[in-house]
């Protein structure tokens, strides 16, 4: 029985079939080619699981309460630290992975990101999701993190949130949070940056927090091209076999999304580390 188990978790979760998908996945781009893209152009609101749409209604119960972007996404991102599980990783549909982080312990930070992305989606708001390759060698604070980046139409920026943080980034002398592209911006002209959390209730590790964001030990990337009613339609069909298994069908359809890295970003952060 103990055979049978570590085969398959072998089978879902080995690194090796995640080294291989994330160099078959992995493309160099510019600045300026990301920044013309958004979850939003492969996923309408239309497409979106209906359970979505019911948990929307508890994050904004009062129709009446008009809120701005930033305010919209401050309360996504508080609701869902407030009331959804952590766990395990899931690999499951959007709307299995809502079902299961609101009833278990169970989701990480990809999961939290999906669900952030579907709910921005519903609300009218532009979103993005990114990605973390740690280069470090250290094995407290190696692995991926995701997290993502909405825009602000009162502000006319992008900024980036980690929903499952719950943190935004400032310069130490600003109010307005950061975008992605100005928090490594500022990190490479050595300008002091700092993370505040979106609910005084809630903290975050801080010694996790600078070693993911605020150092040279991870490169991120955006993850482009995701289809989030493929992903559900093949994920539920396909859900007995190994997931590495599905995303290599996609792969091979030419369904699969992306990882897209910033050709300038990149190479800067793996010379100075």
């Amino acid at each position: 029985m103990a055979f049978f188990k570590k085969l398959k978790y072998i089978l879902k979760r080995h690194s090796f079939f995640y080294k291989v998908r994330f160099k078959l996945l992995t493309k160099f781009v510019s600045k300026e080619h990301i920044s013309r893209l958004s979850y939003n152009d492969l996923n309408p609101v239309c497409e979106i699981p209906k359970l979505y749409f019911e948990i929307n209604v508890k994050i904004f119960p009062d129709k009446n309460v008009v809120l701005n972007d930033l305010e919209k996404a401050k309360t996504i991102a508080v609701w869902m630290v407030n009331n959804m599980g952590r766990g395990r990783g899931l690999g499951l549909s959007s709307e299995e992975s809502l079902k299961l982080m609101l009833t278990e312990k169970a989701g990480v930070c990809s999961d939290f990101s999906q669900i952030f992305n579907n709910i921005s989606v519903i609300n009218n708001i532009k979103v993005k999701e990114w990605g973390f390759k740690s280069i470090s060698k250290n094995r407290e604070i190696s692995g991926g993190h995701s997290f993502n980046e909405f825009y602000s139409r009162e502000l006319n920026k992008w900024i980036l949130i980690d929903s499952y943080k719950c943190i935004f980034f400032y310069k130490n002398d600003s109010t307005i949070p950061l975008s992605v592209f100005e928090l490594f911006d500022s990190l490479k002209e050595h300008e002091k940056v700092i993370f505040k959390n979106l609910d005084p209730s809630y903290s975050t590790d801080p010694i996790r927090v600078k070693d993911m964001y605020l150092s040279f030990n991870s490169i991120p990337f955006f993850i482009a091209n995701y289809h989030n009613k493929t992903y559900d339609f093949f994920l539920k069909k396909l859900h007995f076999l190994p997931i590495f298994f599905t995303h290599g069908l996609l792969y091979i359809l030419g369904k699969s999304y992306k990882f897209l890295f910033i050709r300038e970003l990149y190479f800067y952060k793996k010379t100075v580390s």
